[in-house]
């Protein structure tokens, strides 16, 4: 410090004032980086605690293999111990863990805030590493999340990539920007620090109830009605962030249908300025709710976090919705329909490798015996009108069930298996898209178009049907051919089933968000069609996580 000061003020040798100005200066500029320049321990008791920081690493303790290798080539010199200001910033970023939805209890705060009173070198050496293997905790929790998914319900399979301890100990330099660190191991989804924010305009939304009183939902309404609940949802949803004019009027008139549609539009419901019993309740729902969506969402983004890959197809299930971006840009968007309730469609990551137009399709045992064979039995024209076929299981033999006794069968006993040819009246269309997987789903085609246009798309048996598949194969194809929709017709046309093999392997990330923010910046919420938000939401009560 003092070769500093000569330098710096060399040329004020001469002149007494400017050396006291200079003494000045450098002792104003020490204290406002006292507490990063500050030791916290003495360099006896500094020496005394690498003796015992080499004991316990090596004989009492066992840690992580990186965190001894990290001593070990320190030669068991204490990192934490080295200034106030680096212990200090560790302290207040395990402080504000909560502001990301991870619960503050989880990390030694209490013990660490110890390390400034204490002067036992057995025990500086102990909280030394409490601070290193809190620094690596909030790394992970941060940057990978606190649950294990998979162990959380059996169709969440999402497998989270743990952070190497050599990479996170790395880091732990004398230039070390703890706040900077952190924030740069949360996931670079731009909706994640959206979400953060959010947590935090609702927390004070709550706290100060600031929505105002629910809706009675005993009426509906709609345009054109006077009743006093119009009165309620008018000053509703001014205070949820709709403008309407609240000014007492008890008429739905134009300007409080419009902000009704936004608000529909904001929470995937059909945006038709008709507010019945589940627009009023995604209306009424109370603060602490979009709370713990958000929690869960947070986590759930901290699951997948890892590098955005150039092109990728996403189904984001809540949503009944797919897209496939391409360079940033989505170059093709479709409602989707996804499972019952019953026959969940499962998150997970997977490639998508071909297509096949004019698929057959080959009717799962369970849809055979439960769904079609009660309809085999009361309709004997029922195979034929479908355009199937009954086959001898594991052969090629296809069989008249007009000739059999199919009354003979039940579920326990049915040897066929049941085909359905390429046609316009297949189940799954005209074209399927396949990423093969452990859960036999896929995309496809469906003569079935009505279903798009429900609200709540469930109704499939785990597979995912498209509305647009056809634009979605031209998409896929136009890396690989001049006149993709040509050459997709071509095929299409000759009614026999054709695969494609798709030039290169596309991630496909079939996900469950039901908090998300659109290109506008506009925070949208989604209800939990399989109650996994639940579920999640309990396994992170149980690891400390609190609503605020």
């Amino acid at each position: 410090m003092f070769g500093s000061f000569n330098i710096i003020c060399s040329k004020s040798n001469y002149v007494r004032l400017g050396r006291i100005f200079c003494i000045l200066f450098i002792f104003f500029l020490g204290l406002s980086n006292s507490v990063y320049s500050e030791d916290l321990v003495s360099d006896n008791i500094e020496e005394k605690t690498k003796v015992y920081l080499e004991e316990i690493l090596v004989e009492l303790y066992k840690p992580e293999e990186e965190i001894r290798e990290f001593y070990t080539q320190r030669s068991f010199d204490p990192f934490w111990l080295k200034s106030k200001g680096i212990i200090l910033d560790l302290i207040a970023s395990l402080k504000e863990a909560h502001k990301h939805g991870l619960p503050s209890s989880r990390y030694p705060l209490d013990e660490l805030e110890s390390i400034h009173s204490q002067v036992d070198p057995s025990q500086l050496a102990k909280l030394e590493l409490l601070a290193t293997e809190a620094f690596m905790l909030f790394a992970r929790d941060i940057s990978t999340g606190i649950l294990v998914p998979n162990m959380i319900d059996e169709n969440i399979n999402i497998y989270p990539t743990r952070v190497d301890a050599k990479i996170i100990l790395a880091n732990l330099k004398s230039n070390l920007n703890i706040e900077k660190y952190f924030n740069n191991m949360a996931p670079k989804d731009p909706d994640y620090q959206s979400l953060v924010n959010e947590l935090e305009n609702i927390k004070n939304v709550s706290l100060k109830s600031l929505w105002g009183n629910p809706v009675p939902t005993d009426v509906v309404l709609a345009f054109g009605i006077t009743h006093e609940n119009v009165v309620k949802l008018r000053s509703r949803l001014n205070k949820m962030g709709y403008p309407v004019e609240d000014n007492g009027s008890m008429v739905f008139d134009r300007q409080i249908e419009s902000a009704a549609k936004r608000f529909q539009e904001y929470h995937g419901l059909n945006p038709d300025g008709v507010f019945g019993k589940r627009s009023l309740e995604a209306a009424n729902v109370h603060p602490n709710t979009r709370a713990i969506q958000i929690l869960v969402n947070l986590e759930r983004l901290r699951w997948n976090n890892r590098p955005r890959e150039r092109e990728y197809i996403l189904v984001n299930q809540p949503n009944f919705e797919a897209f496939f971006e391409k360079n940033g840009e989505k170059v093709w968007e479709s409602r989707v329909v996804i499972g019952l309730p019953s026959n969940q469609t499962a998150e997970f990551n997977d490639f998508m490798t071909h297509i096949i137009i004019n698929p057959t399709w080959h009717v799962p045992k369970s849809i055979a015996v439960d769904e079609y064979l009660p309809m085999i039995q009361n309709d004997p024209n029922f195979l034929s009108d479908n355009d199937m076929r009954l086959m001898v299981r594991g052969t090629n033999k296809v069989i008249d069930s007009t000739l059999i006794d199919m009354q003979a069968f039940t579920p326990d006993n049915f040897p066929f298996l049941i085909k359905q040819n390429p046609s316009n009246i297949n189940a799954l269309g005209l074209v399927k898209f396949m990423f093969p997987n452990k859960f036999s789903i896929y995309m496809h085609d469906t003569p079935m178009k009505d279903l798009f246009f429900k609200d709540e798309r469930t109704f499939s048996h785990g597979c995912i049907r498209l509305q647009e598949p056809f634009e979605f194969a031209y998409s896929l194809l136009r890396d690989q051919t001049e006149n993709p929709e040509k050459e997709f017709q071509e095929i299409l046309t000759k009614t026999q089933e054709t695969q494609l093999n798709l030039n290169r392997d596309i991630p496909v990330k079939i996900i469950y968000r039901t908090a998300f923010f659109d290109k506008f910046g506009q925070v949208q919420f989604r209800s939990d069609i399989y109650g996994r938000d639940a579920l999640v939401f309990m396994a992170l009560s149980e690891a400390g996580v609190k609503i605020f």
